[in-house]
């Protein structure tokens, strides 16, 4: 795996690529509070064919040092320009939960190079999205008291709601070790990745929910899958919010099903 940095704002953006000549090309967006590491078994599975781009976000990982004015809003534009610095013309957008938002956004303001996007334990930026918003904001609200009182307290209440297996958690953990309290000022923005629209989108669309995650993920997604006519909505059992550490065999078959007709 190579090691890049994107000059961006005055600062340094890391990120990965694994096989440069593989295809197609797959931009991996991890979920909140985790890293790059989130993927750790699709990299392995699918690395040897496809090329692989793995970012760390403001605050997180290998970026968790990036000054303020880099956050989460410019995760698009940032995509972008490792797009274009790399001489990809067409990719593949996936993203687990926050990453979602992200990779929609980026298929968003890039139609010309995301043919498809994959939604892992994530919700749509344009439509359908009210009820988790609403639920997002009073989350908000908990995360605040952790973070105040005990950093350790959010991390392990973190690990318990994104992951249904220990296996799973075991992997999270790497990286949400990782961060930090500071690393939140990072995370502004997410507002800015939302966009409403009722048109259908030009895309195709994979959204992949796990058996355990909680029932507003489970209504949003169908929801979003009615309103999306080239889209395919899969349950994955025995899995939770982050399915692909979960049941990363599972995942890693629909996967690469969807690819093969993206």
């Amino acid at each position: 795996m190579r090691e890049k940095k994107l000059n961006f704002k005055n600062a340094e953006v890391r990120y990965r690529i694994e096989n440069e000549e593989g295809r197609p090309t797959i931009f991996m967006l991890h979920a909140a509070f985790a890293d790059h590491g989130l993927f750790e078994d699709q990299v392995a599975d699918f690395g040897s064919d496809c090329r692989i781009v793995l970012i760390d976000l403001p605050g997180h990982g290998a970026n968790r040092s990036l000054p303020a004015s880099v956050s989460l809003r410019d995760m698009p534009e940032i995509c972008a320009r490792i797009a274009a610095e790399n001489g990809i013309e067409r990719c593949v957008a996936m993203g687990v939960s926050l990453g979602a938002l992200v990779a929609q956004a980026f298929a968003d303001r890039c139609p010309n190079i995301v043919e498809s996007v994959v939604i892992v334990g994530g919700y749509s930026i344009h439509k359908a999205n009210e009820a988790v918003l609403k639920a997002q904001r009073k989350e908000g609200l908990k995360w605040l008291l952790y973070v105040l009182f005990s950093m350790d307290k959010f991390k392990r209440y973190v690990l318990r709601v994104s992951c249904h297996t220990e296996r799973g958690r075991a992997k999270l953990e790497q990286g949400v070790m990782q961060f930090r309290r500071k690393s939140f000022s990072s995370m502004g923005g997410m507002a800015s990745l939302l966009r409403k629209t009722d048109d259908p989108m030009p895309y195709s669309l994979l959204i992949v929910v796990g058996e355990h995650d909680l029932k507003l993920a489970h209504d949003a997604a169908v929801q979003l899958h009615g309103l999306e006519p080239r889209s395919e909505l899969v349950v994955i059992p025995d899995a939770g919010h982050c399915a692909n550490v979960d049941q990363p065999a599972a995942f890693n078959r629909i996967l690469r099903r969807h690819l093969s007709g993206a």
